[in-house]
């Protein structure tokens, strides 16, 4: 098998992993591996020159670059004492998947042949090499990959500070340029409409009303829908429409910032030399300051309206604050006519309902009357509460219960943390193994690089899960001030709410409740009381600024 090898001078390496594996006999003994180099060199005919002997150093967790008996080896190789060395598999040289070929590099520069005396083979650097590159490449691919990301981000942004359009489809009111070094320019027909838009804005309509009118005069939007009051709106805040092209809008870090701030300093536009914006003539539509008024008054409508007009509009009493625990979307209104004749409601998930199960691993849906009973009887319990020692001791017993929820989640997170990270040295190790034997490994390459992707990505959601849970453990604490502000007109504030229409009433929780959420068999309500706005509700005669944020935890 080896006939261009003629008589040389062989070296032999021994190696155990550890101590306890030296002194109870475990692995491939010393004495075991001597055994068969010795029958090997003597079948060949060689003459064994020198041999090494490493005990109790893993190959895995060490460098060879810190093995001293790697070292004499390569040093010995260097000074001519050896022309082949043998080691008894190929594990012996080094069990780190990126070490090993460099390694086998290392004595293949010196004229050294390396050969598995088990295997009763070479140990080609070629093939080891190849398989290294390819793994190399990939992470490459995926770094240049990112770097032409971060190139295109660059230039975009480049473009937008000179106030040039970045690419893509034209937004309403624009159109591709014919001229030379021009990208896009106004469209006369639909900037007409734009300005109809913000002449109506500045006379109190809003953005569905504005809808439903260029609706009725046959407008349609660039593909050639109706408009509504979203579309409306998105066409409005625009910044080009002012004459200022902007780059990030819609990649921002910060989502709960207004996509139309201009002060979000992630948002790029022109701007002159003191850092204002700087509207460019020739795709200005709608003056600045113009602008400028009506999306600000519309920022403050909608920070007053936490929910759509469209789940206002809805008879369904929770749609619009209703979310779903798994995927966090909002739920929809289902209603269904039983074959008894009796109307059944139930409050669906919008992913579910619009893409399928395989997006959201939560429930589907829940009977309306049971999550509303559960949601009033909970408000009424917070609302009644008028005495102050009883809030507070209500307030310290809700929040204890949503703490211990809390922390029994990060309880369990931490242990399939600790179990995703198991598993994912595991197939570390057996890409070490392939490596170093690929021929006795039970996995491809390609299905141990599956794996180690899959498990590397569940231990990063895993670990943004926990920091999500760590946040909410760091509970926030009531003031008494605002305590006894809210006790005034919560009596007062339910008297309203229960004698109110549906759309009212959920005006009038949009002022109390942040968001509902359900998951399982939980419900959970995030109480954001605007203490302002309640006041203004009830017609308070003294006024207080302020917020009482506090999660409620029911079962269904």
């Amino acid at each position: 098998m080896f006939k261009e090898l003629v008589i040389m001078r062989a070296a032999a390496l021994y190696r155990v992993s550890t101590l306890k594996q030296v002194k109870n006999n475990q692995e491939e003994t010393i004495p075991l591996q001597q055994h068969a180099v010795y029958a090997f060199v003597a079948q060949k005919g060689w003459e064994l020159a020198v041999e090494y002997f490493e005990s109790g150093v893993s190959a895995y967790k060490k460098s060879f670059k810190n093995r001293d008996v790697i070292q004499d080896i390569i040093k010995d190789a260097a000074a001519g004492k050896f022309d082949v060395l043998l080691v008894f598999k190929a594990d012996r040289l080094s069990r780190n998947s990126f070490e090993y070929p460099l390694v086998l590099w290392e004595l293949s520069k010196l004229g050294i042949t390396v050969i598995s005396v088990a295997d009763e083979k070479v140990l080609n650097i070629e093939d080891q090499a190849e398989k290294l590159i390819r793994f190399i490449e990939g992470w490459q691919a995926e770094t240049e990959s990112r770097n032409t990301s971060i190139r295109v981000s660059r230039a975009m942004m480049d473009m937008a500070r000179k106030g040039k359009w970045s690419g893509g489809r034209p937004p309403y009111g624009f159109r591709y340029s014919q001229k030379k070094n021009v990208s896009i320019e106004i469209d006369p027909e639909e900037a007409r409409v734009i300005q109809i838009m913000f002449e109506m804005a500045e006379d109190g309509a809003g953005g569905n009303k504005i809808a439903k009118w260029l609706n009725q005069q046959g407008y349609r939007t660039k593909n050639g829908r109706l408009w509504t009051g979203y579309t409306v709106r998105r066409v409005m805040q625009n910044p080009i429409v002012a004459g200022l092209p902007a780059y990030n809008r819609s990649t921002r870090r910060d989502k709960s910032s207004c996509s139309y701030d201009l002060n979000n300093p992630e948002i790029i536009i022109p701007r002159d030399e003191n850092g204002n914006p700087l509207p460019i003539p020739g795709l200005q539509i709608i003056p600045l300051e113009t602008w400028l008024k009506v999306t600000q008054n519309m920022r403050q409508i909608a920070e007053h309206s936490k929910i759509s007009g469209r789940a206002i509009e809805s008879t369904s009493l929770l749609t619009g604050f209703l979310k779903c625990g798994s995927c966090g979307r909002g739920f929809l209104s289902s209603t269904r006519r039983l074959p008894n004749g009796k109307i059944r409601r139930a409050y669906v998930c919008s992913t579910k309902n619009r893409r399928g199960s395989q997006f959201c691993n939560g429930q589907t849906q829940y009977e309306q009357h049971i999550i509303d009973k559960i949601f009033m009887d909970e408000l009424e319990q917070f609302l009644q509460k008028i005495d102050l020692g009883d809030l507070a001791e209500y307030l310290r017993g809700k929040q204890a219960a949503s703490l211990s929820i809390a922390q029994k989640r990060e309880r369990e997170l931490n242990r399939e943390i600790s179990k995703a990270k198991r598993i994912l040295d595991s197939w570390v190790e057996r890409l070490n193994m392939y490596f170093a034997d690929p021929h006795s490994s039970l996995y491809s390459e390609e299905r141990i690089a599956t794996e180690i992707s899959k498990w590397e990505k569940n231990i990063r959601e895993l670990e943004e899960s926990l920091s999500a849970v760590r946040n909410e453990l760091q509970t926030e604490v009531c003031e008494q001030d605002k305590i006894k502000a809210f006790m005034r007109v919560a009596p007062r504030w339910l008297e309203l709410f229960k004698s109110s229409p549906v759309p009212i009433k959920k005006k009038m929780l949009a002022q109390i409740v942040d968001r509902v959420v359900l998951s399982g068999k939980r419900i959970e309500i995030h109480y954001n009381v605007n203490l302002l706005e309640v006041e203004r509700t009830v017609g308070a005669s003294e006024q207080q600024q302020g917020e009482i944020k506090l999660k409620v935890i029911r079962s269904i």
